[in-house]
């Protein structure tokens, strides 16, 4: 009976628990690979309200939590604090971009906010497209 409800208890916190997000690219990668799983980066800045927006409203949705926390190992940079990869270009923040294990990209970028439906949707269809 203990073990059932450790196991209810795990489950529910983790559907509150917020995306885990490294600032290593090259951390992330191995846990992608450890963990058989894609990578997302986030170019985000800190006075950005897109930024703000999609960490403290769509990343804090259950479903996008479960989505990412399922197929991705994220990767947050501040375009204004960190060193961004030459290979990364953005306009604006936030930007996103969706790669395999290795970081070689899926051919996909997302540029600025997406409301949860949207987002979703693009995830779905980067993995659906992966998968392919």
């Amino acid at each position: 009976m203990k073990k059932i409800l450790l196991l209810v208890h795990v489950f529910v916190f983790s559907l509150w628990a917020e995306p885990e997000w490294t600032s290593s690219l090259e951390e992330a990668k191995t846990l992608a690979h450890k963990e058989n799983k894609h990578l997302i980066l986030m170019l985000s800045r800190e006075e950005c309200d897109a930024c703000w927006y999609m960490k403290n409203i769509v990343f804090e949705n259950d479903n996008v939590k479960v989505l990412i926390e399922e197929h991705f190992i994220g990767v947050n940079l501040d375009v204004d604090l960190e060193d961004i990869p030459a290979r990364f270009s953005y306009l604006g923040t936030p930007t996103f971009y969706f790669m395999d294990a290795n970081g070689t990209e899926l051919g996909h970028q997302l540029n600025g906010a997406a409301n949860v439906k949207d987002f979703t949707q693009k995830v779905n269809q980067i993995l659906k497209k992966d998968k392919e």
